[in-house]
């Protein structure tokens, strides 16, 4: 990567704020190099003590054992060891330490304190042309999707869908031998997928004897939208190739229906964007999430609703999170989410530390949760936040919403699009190439070599921030234009693949 330019000094380093005593570098800073960061008006230099991988952390002071290591202006964890100024910080000498939310929780008296963006007034609020629902927001597409009931119908679904052009399919991991809170959070799931606003009717493939059977999910689907729903069960018909010949004449009697509809011209107040990251780097933190965020906080200001979700990755990050409530009991549920989240962990004997940052994390300099979830919560912008959703439910409001979902990327895009979003953004810093079939999954990185090595799977390139060369302010605002072309039909490159990852959570184990 090329190092950034200040005036005559080369930039290879970014001091996140002033309270810091870590800058991040830009580059690979063999030993002995001059680390070289902005530090307000001015440069300062330091001698790195030792090779400093590309993204990761060095210490801008002594440091000794116990010490709080701060980034962002807040406490990434605290050192095992001392640490000499120079030296490299990461997950072999930075632990994160538990959360006080009981001093975290706010009282009667609390009023949304979180610092507010800018914005961009000047920009106009856009249209796009969408497909009107009876019930909800409008469809920026228009599918017929083809859903199994259980996991044995997923496959008669994935080749009935190959035989119907508009119809599309996504591959289920459950639907039996499931305690009765796993089986209500895939009804959740599946009948969300059902009434999401780009469907625009539902076949539906059962095996026979799934925990809830495809005519009963039927019903519940018919109860909660008008969409044109069909369902056919391998055992009643006969085999698989008798409920492939009936699911493809209903579905293809359906895509013609579905062809026939034309768009109409909708506000940006009717778009929903589900926001998630993925693959994470110290990038993620300092460029792309920022972006994202400043995009999120403009069609908030247009009346659109952007949500963001992984609670997990709110630990560490959550007392921050919650200054933006809008009202004293959505600060409390911010802050009880992570504690419910930590805690449930702990009654199956785990840690969400152990398994968060994950190894590929840890790589991109990401060295603790904290760390994480620190730059994780900026994609979320700085607006008040107007609802605390439970996975895969649907809003009640519009504006900045967060939703409680594992911090597996795949299965809180799942609860998102469950959840009625329209797209999807996705920052990465590591890359990825996931999709899902029924929105749009726009995908987004600042870290230039991810976006040079997996161009075929990135939409957009923002590593001119880490550059110095526009600001993330700038990036968000043509995000907005971004956002526009998608919503009037332009596909992303997970949906250009026919990318469809899917991941239910679960409570507990199958039984």
């Amino acid at each position: 990567m090329e190092e950034m330019k200040m005036g005559q000094e080369k930039i290879n380093a970014l001091l996140m704020d002033p309270k810091d005593n870590v800058v991040t570098c830009v580059s690979e800073i063999p030993e002995g190099t001059l680390v070289t960061y902005q530090d307000g008006a001015g440069c300062k230099k330091l001698s790195a003590r030792g090779d400093i991988p590309y993204c990761h952390k060095i210490a801008l002071q002594d440091l000794p054992a116990g010490a709080e290591v701060i980034k962002y202006g807040e406490s990434l964890g605290k050192l095992i060891a001392p640490v000499k100024q120079g030296q490299w910080i990461a997950e072999h000498n930075l632990k994160s330490v538990p959360r006080d939310y009981d001093h975290e929780l706010a009282d009667e008296t609390f009023v949304m304190n979180a610092t507010q963006s800018a914005g961009a007034p000047a920009l106009e609020p856009w249209q796009f042309w969408g497909y009107r629902r009876a019930k909800g927001r409008p469809g920026i597409r228009n599918h017929v999707l083809i859903l199994p009931a259980c996991a044995c119908g997923s496959e008669c679904c994935r080749i009935v869908a190959s035989q119907v052009r508009g119809a599309v399919n996504i591959v289920f991991n459950t639907g039996c031998s499931d305690v009765e809170a796993n089986t209500a959070m895939s009804q959740k799931v599946l009948t969300g997928f059902a009434c999401n606003p780009n469907v625009y009717g539902v076949v539906i493939i059962g095996l026979g004897c799934e925990t809830v059977p495809h005519a009963k999910l039927r019903a519940k689907i018919e109860q909660m939208t008008s969409k044109p729903v069909a369902s056919f069960g391998i055992q009643e018909e006969g085999g698989t190739l008798k409920t492939i010949e009936k699911a493809v004449r209903a579905a293809r009697d359906m895509a013609q229906q579905a062809a026939m509809q034309q768009k109409e011209l909708f506000p940006v107040s009717e778009f929903f964007l589900g926001i998630e990251c993925g693959g994470s780097d110290a990038t993620s933190g300092i460029a792309s999430n920022p972006a994202v965020g400043e995009l999120s906080d403009i069609l908030v200001d247009m009346g659109a609703t952007s949500m963001m979700s992984e609670s997990i990755e709110w630990i560490g990050g959550e007392h921050i999170l919650a200054k933006r409530a809008a009202t004293p009991e959505i600060q409390h549920k911010i802050i009880e989410v992570c504690r419910a989240y930590e805690a449930h962990l702990a009654a199956a004997g785990q840690d969400c530390r152990a398994g968060q940052p994950t190894p590929g994390n840890k790589a991109g300099g990401l060295s603790t949760l904290d760390e994480k979830s620190l730059g994780c919560i900026r994609k979320g912008g700085t607006r008040p936040i107007v609802e605390v959703l439970e996975q895969a439910q649907r809003p009640t409001q519009k504006g900045a919403i967060v939703m409680d979902t594992a911090g597996y990327d795949i299965s809180s895009v799942t609860s998102m699009v469950a959840a009625g979003c329209q797209a999807v953004i996705f920052t990465t810093g590591r890359g990825t190439p996931t999709g899902n079939a029924i929105v749009p999954v726009f995908k987004v990185t600042a870290n230039e070599r991810t976006y040079q090595h997996m161009e075929d799977n990135m939409d957009k390139d923002l590593s001119p921030i880490i550059r110095g060369e526009k600001t993330y302010q700038q990036m968000g605002r043509e995000m907005v234009r971004d956002m526009e072309a998608i919503a009037n039909g332009r596909m992303t490159k997970a949906e250009a693949f026919g990318f469809s990852d899917i991941a239910v959570d679960h409570v507990c184990r199958y039984v």
